[in-house]
């Protein structure tokens, strides 16, 4: 009577753990940080659009797939949104700096410590940029336009585990689409970020 009894608790009790240990395989985390721009010419004029600030910010959704004796897989799957502010310009009007951007990819984490682990990401996606055009007239002034286009996500940064469930997050991520975006002069946008990230 004991064994059978054993047996079903023991039946009882293993999803649950099963459901437990797979939910530990999972991490939403939240990261923002202020957000500028500097001051750049639109091509082929010389009308300059001013600095702007704002703010950037992702909730983010991992689920880790592997697990080595270097560190764990997962799959990261991160929309972000750089709010980084409209920028008057020396012709009047305001140009958009924001973009967001959707990717989707791999993540590695190397605990280097029983409560920090570094972290690196690879993704692609797309994205929604916006670039200044010139309106034209007797008075002329600075607008925006928007555009889609794939992005190729590339970061790093530092995971520090506060409680089981909760850890602090640092990240830098580069964010590369096509060339003179959303206040960028090149293709690259460097975002970093901290916040919080959630582990079940």
């Amino acid at each position: 009577m004991r064994y059978r009894l054993a047996l079903l608790i023991g039946a009882m009790l293993l999803p649950g753990a099963a459901w437990a240990q797979r939910l530990q395989n999972v991490d939403i985390y939240m990261l923002g940080v202020a957000a500028f721009t500097d001051s750049y010419s639109i091509p082929g004029s010389n009308v300059t659009v001013q600095k702007a600030r704002g703010f950037s910010t992702t909730t983010g959704y991992g689920y880790q797939i592997a697990r080595t004796s270097a560190g764990s897989i997962w799959i990261d799957l991160s929309p972000a949104f750089v709010l980084s502010g409209r920028s008057g310009s020396s012709i009047g009007g305001r140009a958009d700096n924001g973009f967001s951007a959707f990717t989707l990819g791999l993540r590695f984490m190397l605990p280097i410590h029983s409560r920090v682990a570094l972290l690196g990401t690879a993704a692609g996606g797309g994205g929604s940029f916006h670039y200044p055009v010139i309106t034209g007239g007797e008075r002329p002034r600075v607008t925006s336009n928007s555009t889609l286009h794939g992005v190729i996500q590339l970061g790093g940064g530092l995971d520090f585990r506060l409680t089981r469930m909760l850890s602090i997050r640092g990240e830098v991520r580069n964010y590369s689409t096509g060339k003179g975006l959303s206040g960028a002069t090149g293709r690259h946008h460097l975002v970093p970020m901290i916040g919080v990230a959630f582990h079940f």
